[in-house]
């Protein structure tokens, strides 16, 4: 089968309708749109430049909006105006790379049907290379840097086109519910979350106690048992109500359980919290506990 050189009249409609379709974007450089379908054996057997510069780009591009499209949704600013995520780093790594792997990425080619545009050498046809993920992933990534090219870099553009392409908030939806230790946690749900987490077998079920920490003030004593090293974690927070201690506890728990920071300041050297007002502060260090 020879192909030719350049898509033809009907396979650049397709192909510009599709990533319309998709991306939400045309590519409107018909040189740019030929190049990023154009391999790298392809190009060297015909004389012409191939899309390797745009599979680059379009990797750069897409790790650095999906990780701002994650910050954005699991990231916040605490109290004393530090950044915080809400899932632990290594969860965050999780969903990035489900984002961006080279079997996402061909699942992505897969669905738009659009493999068939990529121009190939003889070698490539021999050996049926389209059936291949990562010759799917780079297409993807192709057509990402070529769009990059082809709207100056707009910021605006190239965000909303990766979002749109890879259906972003849907599956880092679909990926916080389906997985409890996904969930992006706050002190209003932390109770529920540790719940959860409980039951996924990850921790022992919480244990709630509420006595007079002093004269003044009633408080919540949260302790849980995380299976895997048998560690007891325990925190006590000073609070106005029994509902607000005990998600405050419940929430101090799960950031030293999901080795996250929380999200008012201080993190895990601390068993004694005061929770008042909405603001959740240290008392008293581990080291100068009091029986």
């Amino acid at each position: 089968m020879i192909q030719d050189i350049y898509l033809n009249r009907a396979e650049k409609l397709e192909a510009r309708r599709i990533l319309k379709e998709k991306t939400g974007y045309t590519i409107k450089s018909t040189i740019l749109l030929n190049q990023a379908f154009r391999r790298s054996s392809f190009a060297a057997e015909n004389g012409l430049n191939s899309n390797e510069n745009f599979e680059f780009i379009g990797d750069e591009v897409l790790g650095y909006y999906v990780t701002k499209n994650i910050s954005k949704r699991v990231g916040s600013l605490s109290l004393t105006r530090d950044f915080t995520f809400r899932i632990n780093e290594n969860r965050f790594t999780q969903i990035k790379q489900s984002m961006v792997n080279n079997e996402s990425l061909a699942k992505v080619i897969d669905e738009w049907g659009i493999v068939k545009y990529l121009r190939l050498s003889r070698s490539d046809i021999k050996n049926n290379v389209t059936s291949g993920i990562k010759i799917k992933a780079d297409l993807f990534e192709a057509i990402i840097g070529a769009i990059a090219i082809d709207c100056d870099w707009d910021s605006k553009i190239l965000e909303q086109v990766v979002a749109q392409a890879l259906n972003m908030d849907a599956k880092i939806d679909t990926m916080i519910t389906d997985d409890p230790m996904m969930k992006c946690v706050d002190i209003d749900n932390a109770v529920t979350t540790l719940k959860e987490i409980a039951e996924a077998g990850q921790c022992t079920m919480p244990k709630y106690e509420f006595f007079s920490f002093n004269t003044v003030s009633p408080a919540w004593h949260c302790r849980c048992r995380i299976i895997n090293n048998k560690t007891s974690i325990s925190r006590l927070v000073c609070a106005p109500s029994k509902k607000e201690g005990k998600k405050a506890a419940a929430y101090l728990i799960l950031c030293e359980h999901l080795d996250m920071q929380n999200q008012y300041g201080s993190n895990d050297w601390f068993e004694f919290w005061t929770y008042n007002n909405g603001r959740l502060t240290p008392d008293r260090p581990l080291n100068n506990k009091e029986e």
